[in-house]
């Protein structure tokens, strides 16, 4: 199938997270058509990841993508369903997270040769990874020497297209901070304290906590950003209750458990310090928010790896001198990358992620799936 007319085709088809079966259905046959012996991993009724694999030289190669896009945002200037062109620029929903890196899977595993491969698309991607976690948690990956996304760059490194070579991202977690506060008729505010007043000035703490972060060397530094703010009262009271919702990017060697324990003992200096007090013989307390599947770890992948070196040699000859990329957000990638995968991402020219209009270079594309199938006749 001609590269622009399989890209135009899922584009075509919705996707947005919980609503992958569609185009789980398109590239389930795709693959098929290919050779490839196919599979579904279910996640829950009508959402399904698929897998599959042909050949039998050599441990397997992973092919990596996942098939949901975010909602429409925003006010787009074309049909963010149908592919539309300018110049090299095509525009559409998914394009570039992350619909053209599949299609260029699709486009490279048309190479004839008996290498091991394995394709996964997962599901979720979008929102907590459950398709990835499924396909870890099937074994389908336990034997993977290598596994090759073409996830997007996520930093400013997106406009080099497969120039970025990912070889790491941050990892993530969520955190609940419940404040106290003392509850009063709200006609004697004086008698209570508010929750809202404290967890606001929590809040602007917390987001000074950022300086105190420790640099990686490779990946982007950790960062944290309060993201929701819940309290109220169901009467004429004072609030006796806010809870802090914390949105933390984490760097190796954190976990969730150590992110917890240092915000915790940053509340707790502060209360030292006596810019908070105990409420009626309660303190601030921190907890990892509960999640259905574990937070995504960081990771990171040694550009010494044998095959992280041979994709940065096709790259040179094709594109240009490769540049190493370290994300700053999670993706699928840190599932399979903590599940011992060593994980290398290389993806599409594009931008506007999340975004309206967004958009992917179609040389840049072209130029991706060359580069696959360079790798795949090499590996």
């Amino acid at each position: 199938m001609e590269s622009i007319d399989l890209l135009r085709k899922i584009v075509a088809i919705p996707s947005t997270f919980p609503n992958e079966e569609g185009l789980g259905c398109f590239l389930e046959e795709r693959l098929k058509e290919l050779g490839f012996k196919t599979s579904r991993i279910p996640i829950s009724d009508g959402r399904f990841n698929v897998v599959g694999e042909q050949g039998n030289s050599g441990k397997p190669i992973l092919f990596y993508g996942h098939m949901d896009t975010v909602p429409l945002y925003g006010k787009w200037d074309s049909d963010p369903y149908e592919l539309t062109r300018d110049g090299d620029i095509l525009y559409g929903l998914g394009t570039f997270d992350m619909k053209a890196g599949i299609a260029s899977i699709l486009q490279a595993c048309e190479v004839k040769n008996n290498r091991r491969i394995k394709v996964a698309f997962g599901v979720d991607e979008e929102n907590d990874s459950e398709g990835s976690t499924a396909i870890v948690n099937s074994g389908f990956v336990s034997d993977v020497e290598i596994g090759i996304c073409t996830e997007i760059a996520s930093n400013d490194n997106n406009c080099l297209g497969p120039q970025a070579i990912t070889l790491g991202r941050r990892g993530r977690c969520m955190l609940e901070i419940e404040v106290p506060g003392r509850s009063a008729h709200g006609a004697y505010m004086d008698m209570g304290i508010n929750a809202i007043t404290e967890a606001s000035k929590l809040a602007i703490e917390l987001e000074n906590m950022n300086v105190c972060f420790k640099e990686h060397d490779l990946l982007p530094r950790a960062t944290q950003q309060v993201r929701t703010f819940t309290a109220g009262s169901g009467s004429l009271s004072v609030p006796e209750k806010a809870v802090l919702e914390v949105d933390r990017h984490m760097v190796t060697p954190e976990t969730v458990e150590s992110v917890v324990i240092s915000t915790q003992k940053y509340i707790d200096e502060m209360y030292q310090k006596g810019m908070f007090k105990e409420i009626d013989g309660k303190r601030i307390v921190v907890r990892a928010k509960p999640r259905k599947v574990p937070y995504l770890m960081p990771y990171v992948t040694s550009k010494d790896n044998e095959y992280a070196r041979k994709i940065s040699d096709i790259v040179r000859r094709r594109v240009g001198e490769p540049r190493d990329n370290y994300g700053m957000s999670v993706a699928d990638e840190n599932v399979f990358a903590n599940a011992g995968v060593p994980m290398i991402s290389i993806g599409p020219k594009g931008g506007n992620e999340h975004m309206a209009n967004e958009w992917i270079s179609e040389s840049g594309y072209l130029k991706l799936i060359e580069i696959l199938k360079e790798f795949i006749i090499s590996a």
